[in-house]
């Protein structure tokens, strides 16, 4: 079905389209320069206007997009809408149980999501997300379309909040499940420590994203909370003794979170290391041979020790040296540096020894910058 401008209305009008073919499942709008397809899969609405004498045939498409045709006798027009509006209908009305079913699937998937029983991460939402946009686009009609069906609109209206509101959604659904948790595991939270845990710390254990920063001062609780971290995830059952990897910057902080370990979870296979300690292992494990590793590296007293004795002998030995360190020591640091050989007071020496220790490990540092 075929609708044209007439002679005078195509005179009149000057616009670049004025006839309208319906086909299959679209229409095709063209001129004597210009020609347009609009299939059905992008079409959002037709409007039929009626000017001062001729009709009017409005195209909204994606994007605030509008293709008009001018100039065409009004009861045509008319006739040629109606014929339209029932072969497109025709058509929205089975595209549409074809994206319900697209919908339900989804759904289906952030149902299975909602309910789960364990911590939805952040990462996960950004594949949610994905999921729900690739769903959308193999709809085969207009996604701005689906409010119109009764069949679509509830399973659109989901997608679409996780969509648009995902970050809430998920607040929403972790912070439920995790009063859920503490709830029902509230013996655990009780004993896993000497002391419950509060309820700052309790969230933070069974916080499963992928990083989680605890922040707190000194002696506030923080390995409480990597301990419980441990025992939650072995309760869960969310990990194996050997995929948890606990790390301390010292050896007496490892040794207190091991004995800690050992006494509120018991002998579970877990161990915590320096990050000496782990290096040391990894390539142990890839050379199959133990590094020569100089003792120095491990005990900061003997590493003191060896750079007082260096220093105390450039001191005794050089005479510009020592003067250039009571210079130095006095003048920039405001140290009371004694008479005669200052060098062999121990009190000084101890308090020197943090300070060319740090030097030490910067140059080191500064080195290894430099070599990269």
């Amino acid at each position: 079905m075929e609708l044209k401008a007439t002679s005078l209305g195509k005179h009149l009008a000057q616009h670049p389209y004025n006839r309208v073919r319906l086909l299959h499942a679209g229409v095709e709008v063209s001129g004597e320069k210009h020609e347009y397809l609009i299939p059905f899969n992008q079409l959002i609405q037709v409007r039929c206007k009626r000017g001062i004498v001729w009709g009017e045939l409005e195209f909204e498409l994606p994007d605030e997009k509008v293709v008009r045709l001018h100039g065409t006798e009004w009861q045509e027009t008319q006739r040629f809408y109606h014929y339209l509006q029932q072969a497109w209908q025709q058509w929205s009305a089975e595209m549409s149980e074809v994206s319900a079913g697209v919908l339900q699937q989804q759904v289906a998937q952030i149902q299975r999501i909602e309910q789960q029983d364990k911590w939805f991460k952040k990462s996960e939402l950004g594949k949610l997300q994905q999921q729900i946009r690739e769903a959308f686009s193999v709809l085969p009609m207009p996604v701005a379309r689906l409010d119109e069906f009764d069949n679509c609109r509830a399973d659109y209206h989901l997608c679409l909040q996780w969509l648009q509101q995902g970050q809430r959604s998920v607040e929403q659904r972790n912070r439920q499940w995790t009063d859920r948790m503490l709830e029902q595991h509230h013996d655990f939270f009780q004993t896993v420590e000497s002391s419950p845990l509060n309820d700052s710390q309790s969230r933070a254990v069974v916080n499963g994203e992928d990083s989680v920063l605890v922040l707190a001062g000194a002696g506030s609780g923080k390995t409480s909370v990597l301990v419980a971290r441990a025992g939650w995830l072995l309760r869960r059952q969310e990990a194996e003794p050997g995929q948890i990897l606990l790390l301390a910057f010292g050896r007496q902080a490892a040794g207190e979170m091991n004995d800690r370990i050992k006494e509120r979870l018991g002998d579970v296979g877990i161990q915590a290391k320096t990050f000496h300690a782990l290096a040391l292992q990894i390539i142990q494990q890839g050379s199959r041979k133990a590094p020569a590793i100089s003792r120095l590296e491990t005990d900061a007293k003997a590493r003191k020790e060896l750079l007082i004795t260096h220093w105390r002998q450039q001191c005794a030995e050089k005479k510009a040296q020592a003067k250039g360190w009571r210079q130095w020591l006095t003048e920039e640091l405001e140290w009371e540096v004694p008479e005669g050989d200052f060098w062999q007071d121990k009190r000084l020496a101890d308090r020197l020894a943090s300070r060319l220790e740090r030097w030490l490990g910067l140059m080191r540092m500064h080195g290894a910058a430099r070599r990269k």
